[in-house]
């Protein structure tokens, strides 16, 4: 998992851009085939085109870029159809009207998206569609949180920071992987009690994912909200300069680096 960036990958945002300013492009691009102004460009659509090409031209593409965005498995059979959709339209476009210029424009569709599909398909993007557990940037806040902890009413451990779904500690004793814990510990004079799974251990402490029930994740919630207004949250998990769009941009220039999110 790509731990060094906290914020979703800026080609994946581009791209939902570029989809969803895609309408006005294309209303640009036609005025300029058709040697019409934009006015009447947008004329000739409302009126001179089928409805359902109309539509196609317009909402498809936005629609395609949202689905892009919210980046969930089911967004991304949801774009791939998107994308048929275009095709389709833009086959039909040139049945109508078959000349040169028509022919090249659908060239010029076909290759674009061919070239977002290959991306797709790509095993390190794909994979970030299909596998929540590798989006990093949904990761929940995580909180600075020193206080002890008795694990399963037994020997203490020390809990070095804190999320709504999981801890990280320290513990004297070898704990396995998916052993199941029972976690009590008490911090402005309230009590909390939650189960948890080892899900990883490292040299310098035990991550655990809790098990919640609906009672301990109100508990967590409301822990969540006190030590964020304590501005206790873990600042190295936020989106920092080197996080931003223009440092990706050099990066990529200079070492191609970036264009796959890496997991």
């Amino acid at each position: 998992m790509n731990f060094n960036m906290k914020r979703k990958p800026w080609a994946i945002v581009i791209l939902a851009a570029l989809h969803f300013l895609a309408p006005f492009g294309n209303l640009v691009l036609n005025a300029y085939r058709g040697g019409r102004d934009l006015s009447s460009q947008w004329y000739f659509w409302t009126h001179g085109v089928p409805k359902p090409l109309f539509l196609t031209y317009i909402l498809i593409p936005p629609i395609a870029g949202i689905l892009i965005y919210i980046c969930k498995r089911w967004s991304y059979w949801g774009y791939l159809l998107c994308l048929a959709l275009i095709f389709i339209s833009n086959v039909y476009a040139y049945w109508t009207n078959m000349t040169p210029a028509t022919l090249l424009f659908l060239v010029g569709v076909i290759v674009a998206d061919l070239l977002v599909v290959a991306y797709f398909v790509v095993p390190s993007v794909k994979k970030v569609y299909f596998d929540p557990r590798l989006r990093w940037w949904e990761a929940a806040p995580r909180y600075v949180f020193d206080e002890p902890v008795l694990v399963n009413k037994g020997l203490e451990g020390f809990i070095q920071n804190i999320s709504h779904g999981g801890l990280f500690m320290t513990f004297p004793e070898p704990l396995m992987e998916m052993q199941t814990l029972e976690l009590t510990w008490y911090y402005d004079h309230e009590s909390y009690v939650i189960s948890g799974t080892v899900v990883y251990k490292t040299p310098k402490g035990i991550g655990v994912k809790f098990t919640h029930t609906q009672e301990s994740s109100d508990a967590a919630r409301k822990l969540m909200n006190i030590l964020n207004k304590k501005g206790l949250i873990v600042k190295e998990r936020l989106p920092g300069p080197e996080d931003s769009f223009g440092t990706w941009l050099v990066k990529l220039i200079r070492t191609r680096e970036g264009l796959f999110p890496k997991v």
